[in-house]
């Protein structure tokens, strides 16, 4: 074949047809997207905070889901309805210094009535806790002039055996002079919420015997954790005064609660 003369070539070049040039969104991001430092640190930064969202909201939903009974019950004291809902006392009318209460703790304002178990061991709290609150091992019974320590949880897993995983669970909205009353043997004692606060767990100071008859209740805090102990402590205001307390308490490493 002869060579294409010249001025054909364009003249042929001019004449066909050019393939469309098409860019899809891909590659439109690619075109625009910057490949600087700062750009990539840029996208990195907000990969992370992506993630840390993720896991806020799935660590959220299954700290709540854990302790569903214990918020639940919280947001019903909130409401309003637990405080009117206070528990019937169900105490037998002493009409002789024979009858003997069933131990257990009321406390109206947030709608508790619990067994209380006097004796129990240190290495057994956690076991106890299934029926109901457990008195520390060494502190003073009712009515002593002592210091009467109760433990009982705020919340626990849902799979946990026991009916008080959430007894406690409301201890916190308890202010100075609210009642708190353990039936015991015989008598029927009244003591007044004098402080509350919240310490470490190890702070073994709360569990010492007391000049006065005192009350102190424990509890784990924030709900759903086991990072403080929440402390509120009363002193008697109706019963007969007892006994001076003569036994030690347990001091083990830290308060057990166990949630």
């Amino acid at each position: 074949m002869g060579a294409i003369p010249c001025g054909f070539e364009s003249h042929l070049a001019h004449n066909m047809p050019l393939k469309p040039i098409t860019f899809e969104e891909k590659d439109l991001k690619k075109l625009f997207k910057l490949d600087t430092p700062m750009a990539r640190i840029w996208r990195k930064v907000r990969k992370f905070f992506r993630s840390l969202i993720w896991f806020i909201t799935i660590f959220g939903i299954t700290f709540f889901a854990l302790n569903s009974a214990a918020f639940w019950q919280r947001a019903d004291f909130a409401s309003g309805g637990r405080e009117i809902d206070s528990p019937p006392l169900d105490l037998p009318t002493p009409i002789s210094p024979t009858i003997n209460y069933e131990p257990e703790i009321i406390i109206p304002k947030i709608g508790v009535q619990a067994p209380v178990i006097y004796d129990a061991s240190y290495s057994t709290i956690i076991e106890q806790l299934r029926g109901g609150v457990v008195k520390y091992e060494g502190t003073a019974d009712p009515g002593q002039v002592g210091n009467v320590v109760i433990v009982g949880h705020s919340s626990d897993f849902p799979w946990s055996l026991g009916k008080f995983k959430t007894v406690f669970a409301l201890l916190d909205k308890l202010t100075i002079g609210d009642e708190i009353i353990l039936p015991h043997g015989p008598n029927r004692y009244i003591y007044k919420v004098t402080e509350t606060r919240t310490i470490k767990p190890t702070d073994l100071s709360v569990l010492q015997r007391s000049s006065t008859p005192n009350l102190t209740l424990i509890t784990c805090y924030p709900v759903g954790t086991t990072l403080n102990r929440l402390v509120v402590t009363a002193v008697l205001s109706e019963g007969l005064v007892g006994s001076i307390q003569v036994s030690e308490p347990y001091l083990g490493e830290k308060l057990t609660t166990a949630r």
